[in-house]
């Protein structure tokens, strides 16, 4: 069940937001996806986030289509026999072709897949394809008549493609401007999360406004009377590094990375935080006290085998210092 969705994508190449969310609501309702007792909305925003991350589907929201990519076979970080998975729009044909190729193969390569964790109901298993070298890789690709990228981790060549903070700095156009007379929020750094403001002045900061038509979101970040207009992701990693917050931490003897899930880390690094694995986080809580500028009790996200290099690259690109933290946690999904 949780493939029919991706499916549904590519079987359209493209398709509105409103039919994405029809088909969402569909597919939640069938027998097997088990969505009870949990927030849909939230489950359906997590879902398109991860669809992107997984290099699965890109969104446009100001245009409000969605886009199935190119399927691609891409690199995972080496960790034993060079190994690739399946990203992109997925058919019943393509997988069949790979399956094809690899049964005729046995000895030089593998197929496997690996079911998404129980939160995550409507992202499609990860397929990976595993071989003595990289030639049988590219082979697979071939027979499957799609594309691969095999010279590179996608994860390293992703996190050196993405922009930094100082580059998202350096491209903002300040403007002297008005306060929007919207429902407004403002993002927290103790909180990591926006709440709402009812100053009539100016917020230093970021500031979250609603188009009380259309919903649609408009983030700005201010500077005195100025303010230009900001990615939501970047707009509060740049608010955490202009107050010296650090919220990433990293367990380096599991290689795992924690992010806050109130503060997601942007697009580009979040694809190659998750193309590690090609699986989305697990989502964990914090226990009772705070670490660095993680409150307690905060929900988090735990993205796994993420090598050191490919870690510290990230929090560099959002002037963040990695917090060495042990990520096992207890009986009750909970990191002390």
């Amino acid at each position: 069940m949780s493939k029919l969705l991706l499916q549904t994508i590519s079987t359209s190449g493209r398709m509105s937001i409103d039919k994405f969310d029809a088909a969402f609501d569909t597919l939640c309702q069938l027998p097997g996806i088990s969505t009870s007792e949990v927030d849909l909305n939230h489950v359906r925003r997590q879902t398109i986030r991860y669809l992107d991350s997984l290099g699965h589907c890109e969104f446009d929201f100001d245009q409000r289509h969605v886009f199935a990519c190119p399927p691609v076979l891409v690199a995972l970080p080496p960790y034993g026999l060079p190994k690739a998975v399946l990203t992109g729009a997925r058919t019943p044909s393509v997988v069949q072709k790979m399956k094809n190729f690899v049964k005729g193969n046995r000895n030089s390569v593998s197929y496997s897949s690996k079911l998404q964790r129980s939160e995550h109901p409507l992202l499609p298993p990860a397929i990976y394809i595993e071989a003595i070298d990289h030639d049988h890789l590219q082979k697979v690709a071939q027979a499957a008549q799609i594309g691969c990228h095999l010279t590179a981790p996608a994860a390293w060549s992703l996190v050196n493609f993405s922009a930094g903070i100082e580059n998202v700095r350096y491209n903002l156009t300040y403007e002297d401007r008005a306060d929007i007379n919207w429902l407004k929020r403002t993002f927290s750094t103790d909180t990591l999360t926006f709440s709402k403001n009812h100053n009539t002045e100016n917020v230093q900061g970021l500031v979250e406004y609603t188009n009380p038509r259309s919903q649609q979101k408009l983030h700005w970040i201010w500077d005195g009377n100025r303010a230009a207009e900001v990615d939501r992701d970047w707009g509060r990693y740049m608010i955490l590094a202009d107050e010296g917050v650090d919220v990433l931490l990293y367990d380096e003897r599991r290689h795992q990375l924690v992010v806050p899930a109130y503060v997601p880390i942007p697009r580009f690094l979040a694809r190659a935080a998750t193309l590690c694995t090609g699986l989305a986080p697990a989502t964990l809580h914090m226990g009772e006290q705070s670490v660095g500028g993680v409150p307690a009790g905060h929900p988090v996200d735990i993205y796994c085998a993420v090598p050191p290099p490919v870690a510290m690259m990230i929090s560099e690109k959002l002037s963040q210092n990695l917090i060495d933290h042990s990520t096992v946690p207890d009986s009750h999904g909970v990191i002390s």
